[in-house]
């Protein structure tokens, strides 16, 4: 069985250009299953499979985490069946209440604003950080793409980024005035100190311990600073790095962005993913009638 989740650790990341933090997801739910099942996850059968939904269920696990855990199931019955074409689906007559999606969580623009402000950029993890925290509003990253970043991805003349997002897709995404001069001053006063000689190819970089070598800023890191920072400018804890995400999509189709465009900046492969934000384009459909229909 591990050798199995292995070569479909191998395939998701190799043939289909996962991140490795998706490939660790949709393993950990295989292994969830196999765990629980006390089996093969491909060899469950309907009803077996029927049954630990229901046992989910009566533990309170939550939609989304069940349709989480099938969806890796079923990645993992395809990928086997390439090889072994009779192999049952156990989720192919599956299906689940969809869950009605939450709103994205935003910060406010004068929230931002103090965020942005909080990092000591007298020194050169607090003028790092301030370029960083920047950049993930400026463009709207992931907190993975921001990790991964390379110096080589910047085009700072131009004011535009060069992003590989999930499944290695690439895209170009301009960065606000701002963005580029905290860049800039990042780049050219503390990066060649906290990374001597660049010996290592990340953006943004961390001193090992003892002084060695340069390390890049691990997600859990990011999240770390952005939560920090958030606290000191007197916001709630639960700030994240995905929270400048939602904010940077919010804020654009709030200033008249259209949805379209909108998918694109944030390297959505699908429009429905984007339309989560339908909320904000309602909003602004409902202002301009109070606005300019005749009988109001």
């Amino acid at each position: 069985m591990q050798a199995s989740f292995s070569a479909f650790a191998a395939y998701l990341r190799l043939d289909r250009g996962l991140s490795e933090h998706t490939v660790a997801a949709y393993v950990s739910d295989l292994q969830t299953i196999a765990r629980e099942s006390s089996a093969d996850p491909s060899s469950l059968s309907e009803s077996a499979l029927a049954g630990r939904i229901s046992a989910w269920r009566s533990k309170g696990t939550s939609t989304r985490t069940m349709h989480r855990r099938l969806s890796a199931l079923r990645a993992f019955i395809a990928f086997l069946r390439e090889s072994q074409p009779g192999l049952p689906d156990p989720t192919a007559k599956l299906e689940l209440s969809v869950e009605k999606r939450r709103l994205p969580k935003t910060i406010s623009r004068p929230d931002l604003g103090g965020i942005l402000a909080t990092p000591d950029t007298s020194t050169d993890e607090g003028l790092r950080d301030r370029a960083l925290l920047e950049l993930l509003y400026a463009c709207g990253l992931r907190v993975s793409e921001a990790a991964n970043l390379k110096r080589s991805q910047l085009r700072l003349p131009e004011r535009q980024l060069r992003v590989f997002g999930k499944g290695s897709k690439e895209r170009l995404v301009p960065m606000g005035e701002s963005a580029a001069a905290w860049l800039d001053r990042y780049l050219a006063e503390a990066y060649p100190r906290l990374n001597p000689g660049f010996a290592c190819e990340i953006l943004f970089v961390t001193q090992g311990k003892g002084g060695s070598e340069a390390r890049p800023l691990n997600r859990q890191e990011i999240w770390a600073l952005v939560r920090h920072y958030a606290r000191s400018a007197g916001l709630d804890a639960n700030v994240s790095p995905h929270m400048f995400r939602h904010s940077f999509a919010t804020h654009l189709l709030e200033g008249g962005m259209n949805l379209r465009s909108v998918q694109q900046l944030l390297g959505h492969s699908d429009i429905s993913t984007t339309e989560v934000y339908t909320h904000v384009e309602q909003a602004r459909l409902l202002e301009a009638h109070k606005k300019f229909h005749p009988r109001k």
